[in-house]
């Protein structure tokens, strides 16, 4: 049997993780498949002849897909599964994507448990994903009765040295309005975010003292260097690209996109210097709060936190309910599930060791506790964020 030729179309010579993770999780799928022949065809617009001759050879295509290729696609009876969310046909197309939504929700419920009670959020409304973003984070802010100041980025403010200066005095003008700690969701890529640490800066703010930031692509590089390293929402466009291959497999051997479209949710935080910071009124229970977290893998009790801030239980314990609601017990408890969650998304870790990584005696304790903080088991959770439930 001839292998099905697959197109691939992801604009690879922007190597944004968004691609490029995407194009990794489809070769996996192809290799697990064992009869598909993959070919990089990113110039297929311009090669000339009638469009649907275009086509001509392929069994199906997975691409960022343009109103053209759409078009293309559905002359020449090929399947296409889009993984672009902002594609202008993507309500027409079945595809796979980050759940945008669950992103903005995640940025929220990180930055309010390092403390802030203050919230802005910097985005491109142009675009659908980051208007989910937007939506949920802004969403989430109103059921913890905050507020929240928003800022747009300007459309292509890099390309002129009029439209940089526009966007640098914007910048200025909305971080002049800021009660700060403040926690910001900058919805767009790293690189706008370093425009943002570099305004912060500018204005006197300091990263992560004043300002809790966090960003929404985590590109390694640029996420991690120079410092402040950026905290991220991860998302798995890996998986992204496994799922997405997955659906054309289908599709190419006469089955149907149900549902149309697939949404998954983001793997977790990473956390990294820019949200390395508590925003709670009280010193002491910000220093406690940082050196619990710092020490999960140890079976801390809250007589180790209590000496190593310095002061008497019964004094941290008053001092923590006071500070952020919470007995220093529970605050244990929830760093030690935040950073299970984290592993279980992360790596390929075993549960048991999962465990010994976040201070549990053994699987059987993490699990009770797991199941307690979040209604899932360890293993459902893994399966749930990386889209395998």
């Amino acid at each position: 049997m001839a292998p099905l030729r697959v197109g691939i179309m992801l604009e690879l010579m922007w190597p944004y993780r968004r691609h490029v993770d995407v194009f990794a999780g489809t070769q996996h799928f192809a290799r697990d498949a064992g009869d598909w022949l993959c070919e990089i065809d990113e110039c297929i617009h311009g090669s000339g002849g009638s469009w649907p001759e275009q086509l001509t050879g392929y069994d199906g295509l997975i691409a960022r897909a343009s109103s053209p290729l759409a078009q293309m696609a559905w002359e020449a009876g090929v399947p296409l599964v889009n993984v672009w969310l902002n594609s202008p046909e993507v309500d027409r197309l079945p595809g796979v994507f980050p759940d945008f939504a669950a992103v903005g929700r995640q940025a929220c419920g990180h930055l309010a448990d390092r403390g802030f009670r203050q919230f802005a959020c910097l985005s491109s409304p142009r675009e659908r994903a980051h208007r989910e973003m937007t939506q949920s984070f802004h969403a989430a802010i109103e059921e913890l009765g905050a507020e929240c100041t928003f800022a747009s980025a300007p459309r292509l403010f890099y390309r002129s040295a009029n439209s940089w200066v526009r966007f640098q005095q914007m910048l200025d003008d909305w971080i002049a309005g800021w009660k700060t700690p403040i926690g910001l969701l900058v919805a767009a890529n790293d690189v706008t975010a370093r425009y943002v640490v570099h305004a912060c800066r500018r204005n006197g703010l300091r990263i992560p003292e004043d300002v809790g930031l966090l960003t929404s692509t985590n590109e390694p590089l640029i996420g991690e260097m120079p410092p402040p390293s950026l905290t991220s929402v991860e998302v798995n466009y890996e998986q992204i690209g496994y799922q997405a291959a997955q659906l054309l497999d289908r599709l190419m051997r006469g089955g149907e996109a149900d549902p149309l479209h697939r949404f998954l949710s983001p793997t977790g935080i990473i956390a990294r210097d820019s949200t390395d910071f508590f925003a709670v009124d009280d010193e002491t229970v910000a220093i406690a709060m940082r050196h619990i977290e710092r020490h999960t893998r140890q079976g801390l009790a809250v007589d180790d936190v209590a000496a190593a801030v310095g002061v008497s239980r019964r004094t941290l314990e008053r001092r923590f309910q006071t500070a952020t609601g919470r007995s220093v017990a529970a605050e244990i408890r929830r760093l030690r599930v935040l950073k299970a969650k984290r592993l279980l998304a992360e790596t390929e870790l075993l549960v048991k060791q999962i465990a010994h990584e976040t201070g549990f005696r053994d699987s059987i304790r993490l699990h009770e506790v797991f199941v307690r903080e979040t209604g899932q088991t360890p293993s459902d959770y893994r399966r749930t964020v990386r889209g395998e439930a």
